[in-house]
């Protein structure tokens, strides 16, 4: 009879924490703590103290929190310093889980693998299934649909397509035809969900990744032809993301010709149009300031829509200032003959806050995401606006994150003390955004700048670096790229610094260094 002593609590605790990841917030905390506690329930013959110096390298990543914790003695506000550490306690829970639990072979450690996948392409068939299942109108809401942030599930996509693509690129003969095509059609799906999901972060993530991949692939095939083709790929990963962008910025910026003589000064029944010609903005190549009849555009309005003109819409906006986007971006004119020209389905387009025709698309596309950063691009560069445009933000957010590196650049202004740093820069800085729009910089390395300086930021970097060095795990190319995709994606965000990306990048990189380094 099986006693429960004899069960690996501690391996099945780690087959939760990896199907919670894609699923719930809750779940990775509470899969967390249990991991904790089940290493001192099943942890190996040996003192506490050989199990440490076993594993002296995790250690040495848990110092990470040590930074924290330290930054905390130097911060004037005891709120968000004890948010920061509550924020990042991953970096000690499961380090000293790992320290203590059971060991983890190669074969364990590649069945978590595979049920990380299978629970990766769970979660986002179930994101596109319930986003189709709803009323929503573009497919720029499906960022929206999804059990964690989207950010933070686009690198886990990735690295769950980092997963599949080394296997079969290690065991490729071990495999099955009819295993090798469901393999590869997982692989393409995956990356059509990033596409659909519209994540820049995670499509710039896959790219970065899939290039150092390639070139491992260059370095260690000898077949001319597999390196040949190998090289094609790189060209083209690099070569068809920058020509769409091309395409689009030309499209966007293919403009009207305007001759401000020839503008037509009275509307088809008699009111006079005004036109503003300092207002530089552009729906599809239109500009947005010409053709105004204010009164006949809401009489119009008003009397075909639920939504009244003054009201506002699901985004926060008055429906006014949508409905003039909309026409522009179907080249109609402001007035009463512009508002009648427009569908029932564009009535509901612009009610539910759409501002472009071009943007109400439900289906496989990337140009709204494309279309809408070069139209926030294009606004803040013009106007200086930054307010609800995530690119423009996030440039305001960089500015902000330089302002304060640059007055506290060796230590940092300390754990806690980065939220009134990031308000002072932004009063500084006269940034053109609502005070509720503050924010710390959507990049994980200005963040340990802001707060740790350039030594405390250099420590946590080493602090990830020499483990991998010291066990030699570098050389197995799934971990290598799982350290190079969240390097990249670090530039997209301070996923370090959340709930979801502290646990995922903590978890894998501990589980490695276990497994790969008992295998040695």
């Amino acid at each position: 009879m099986i006693q429960l002593k004899d069960i690996n609590w501690f391996y099945g605790v780690l087959a939760l924490f990896v199907v919670a990841l894609p699923f719930s917030e809750a779940l990775i905390s509470i899969a967390g703590v249990l991991l904790l506690l089940v290493s001192f329930w099943s942890r190996e013959n040996g003192s506490v103290a050989k199990r440490f110096s076993q594993n002296k390298s995790l250690l040495f990543f848990s110092s990470i929190y040590l930074v924290y914790l330290i930054g905390s003695f130097f911060s004037t506000d005891s709120k968000w310093a004890f948010y920061d550490l509550q924020k990042n306690i991953a970096y000690l829970i499961i380090p000293l889980a790992f320290i203590n639990g059971c060991s983890i072979n190669l074969r364990q450690l590649y069945k978590l693998l595979k049920l990380f996948v299978g629970a990766v392409s769970v979660s986002a068939l179930i994101t596109v299934v319930n986003f189709y299942l709803q009323d929503e109108l573009s497919v720029l809401k499906a960022q929206e649909f999804g059990f964690i942030h989207h950010i933070r599930f686009s690198f886990q996509v990735v690295f769950a397509m980092v997963i599949i693509s080394v296997f079969l690129y290690r065991h490729w003969s071990m495999f099955k035809r009819g295993l090798k095509l469901a393999a590869i059609s997982l692989l393409i799906s995956l990356l059509l969900f990033l596409v659909w999901h519209q994540s820049f972060t995670g499509l710039l993530t896959f790219m970065g990744t899939a290039i150092v991949g390639l070139f491992i692939v260059i370095a260690e095939m000898k077949s001319r032809l597999v390196r040949l083709l190998a090289s094609a790929s790189v060209v083209l990963i690099l070569l068809i993301p920058f020509g769409y962008i091309y395409y689009a910025v030309d499209r966007f910026y293919t403009v009207d010709l305007v001759d401000p003589a020839e503008l037509d000064s009275l509307t088809a029944q008699g009111n006079p149009y005004w036109h503003d010609l300092d207002n530089q903005q552009l729906e599809n190549g239109h500009y947005v300031g010409l053709y105004w009849s204010e009164q006949e555009m809401q009489e119009a309005w008003d009397a075909r829509a639920r939504l009244k003109y003054g009201e506002k819409d699901v985004n926060g906006y008055e429906v006014k200032y949508t409905l003039v986007r909309y026409l522009t971006s179907k080249n109609l004119r402001k007035d009463a003959a512009g508002v009648t020209s427009l569908s029932k389905k564009d009535i509901e387009n612009i009610e539910a806050g759409v501002s472009n025709y071009l943007l109400a698309k439900r289906g496989l596309s990337l140009y709204p995401r494309v279309y809408i950063s070069i139209w926030e691009l294009d606004t803040y560069f013009k106007t200086g606006y930054a307010d609800h445009k995530s690119l423009a933000q996030r440039m305001e957010y960089t500015k902000a994150a330089l302002t304060i590196i640059k007055d506290h650049f060796w230590l940092g202004v300390g754990t806690g003390n980065w939220k009134e740093a990031y308000h002072t820069a932004y009063l500084e800085n006269k940034a053109q955004m609502d005070p509720d729009r503050f924010a710390d910089a959507h990049n994980q390395y200005l963040n340990y700048m802001v707060k740790f300086g350039l030594i405390g930021c250099l420590w946590i970097l080493f602090a990830i670096a020499y483990p991998v060095i010291w066990t030699g795990t570098y050389r197995n190319p799934l971990f290598l790229l799982f350290l190079i995709s969240m390097a990249i994606a670090n530039f997209g965000d301070s996923n370090f610094e959340t709930h979801v990306g502290s646990s995922f990048f903590a978890f894998f990189y501990c589980l490695f260094i276990r497994g790969l380094k008992d295998e040695q």
